[in-house]
């Protein structure tokens, strides 16, 4: 078993000349993230959302009482979206009432899910009202500026052109995640930093982005599970002549996996109820495909051969997903990404499609959102994969899979809620 990179992370080559020799860099992938997630979030504001900005947080009558809340803030009928309990927490993340400031918390979790919260109460100076529609969106633009910046920075270790880095900031889910304001952008900025630091073996910046991803959005634990896991082998097996110990590296795991449980406690203590860890796996969790099937059963029997219906779109987000994470798949062994990553990619697609519950199989509103980060180590593999295997053809047209999903989407929720 690989346990440690073959790249060099020390030096990334150039593969092209010419006019884009000048965006092989990963400054050039981030503002071009950048251009294109806030070119989407002028069309939103200016389409479905009628110019306010504060529609962004899909702050829901069922949870949200406008009567209460001040400064106001423009609402949707029925329960809204996850977007109302970040906004709730971003106006005081220490506030934790079950209700405060006119909206009432869903469940336990979200009191251990405010790491986006924190960072825009922080922005805003406080949690100041009027400035937070705006902070909050601007922090999502910033993150998936973030994740293109970043993932050129993996294509170019892996030898490849830096607008192969585009890839990570194309992800269709993302467009609910910046058009309703809640964490996956934030979480998965940290998540890929933390990635890289791990790499380079900055092990405390490493260690404090990957905390931060998981007090932000917890499926991310499953990336300091991973790393656990292959430390733990290591530390067992050892390579070759050298034993190996508990060092520096083991804090990228140990302090995440220490930090949510203390968080889990202040939650339990704080709220007097059942842990959020408890609620999450209880409300999002099930056995393995006995959501996922009866779910795409249900869209393959009510899909449209007219017009471009509701439960098509969950079928191209489903083909969509499924060629990035069949084409990792198929390079599982030969890809130089390590084991730690492989590893975690297997846990992302298992807890994110193979047991997640009816709440996201069984949905026509999140479009795909939560599978972002089995998409995201999907990518990670692939571009660390030789290219005699991943040639630039055959990513490219999982760029186009990609790229047509995000359009299609991305011009869902410019006309739609």
């Amino acid at each position: 078993m690989q346990l440690t990179p073959t790249t060099d992370v020390t030096a990334a080559p150039r593969e092209a000349g010419g006019r884009l020799a000048r965006l092989n860099r990963p400054a050039a992938a981030g503002l071009i993230a950048l251009a294109g997630w806030a070119a989407f979030v002028a069309a939103r504001l200016a389409g479905w959302a009628h110019g306010q900005l504060s529609l962004f947080i899909q702050s829901g009558t069922y949870y949200s009482h406008p009567a209460l809340m001040f400064p106001r803030i423009h609402h949707v009928r029925g329960t809204g979206y996850d977007g109302q309990f970040y906004y709730r927490f971003a106006v005081n993340p220490f506030n934790w009432h079950p209700t405060a400031y006119g909206i009432t918390i869903d469940h336990p979790y979200r009191y251990t899910r405010i790491g986006y919260s924190v960072a825009a109460w922080l922005l805003s100076g406080g949690g100041h009202g009027r400035l937070l529609p705006a902070v909050l969106v601007l922090a999502n633009l910033a993150c998936v500026a973030a994740m293109g910046w970043l993932g050129a920075v993996f294509a170019r270790d892996a030898g490849r052109h830096a607008l192969w880095g585009l890839l990570f900031a194309a992800y269709f889910g993302l467009v609910v995640s910046v058009g309703r304001d809640t964490s996956e952008p934030l979480a998965d900025a940290c998540l890929l930093g933390g990635l890289l630091a791990y790499r380079r073996s900055r092990y405390p910046l490493a260690a404090a982005l990957v905390s931060y991803a998981v007090f932000t959005n917890e499926p991310t634990l499953v990336l300091p599970v991973a790393l656990a896991v292959t430390r733990l082998w290591q530390l067992r097996r050892g390579r070759g002549r050298r034993r190996v110990t508990l060092g520096p590296p083991d804090l990228v795991w140990a302090a995440p996996g220490l930090l949510y449980p203390l968080l889990q406690g202040v939650q339990w203590l704080a709220v007097h109820g059942p842990a959020g860890g408890a609620a999450d796996a209880a409300a999002n969790l099930t056995w393995p495909l006995a959501a996922l099937v009866p779910g795409l059963e249900r869209d393959v029997d009510r899909m449209s051969f007219t017009h471009l219906g509701t439960y098509d779109y969950n079928l191209i987000e489903f083909a969509a997903i499924a060629a990035f994470i069949l084409a990792a798949c198929a390079v599982l062994r030969s890809t130089a990404a390590p084991a730690h990553e492989r590893l975690a990619f297997a846990g992302f697609v298992l807890l994110e499609l193979v047991i997640a519950s009816s709440q996201f199989w069984y949905s026509v509103f999140g479009d795909g959102r939560t599978f972002v980060d089995a998409y995201l180590m999907s990518v990670v593999l692939l571009v660390a994969a030789p290219g005699r295997i991943v040639t630039s053809r055959r990513l490219g047209a999982l760029a186009a899979v990609a790229a047509a999903a995000l359009v299609v989407v991305a011009r869902r929720r410019v006309l739609f809620q």
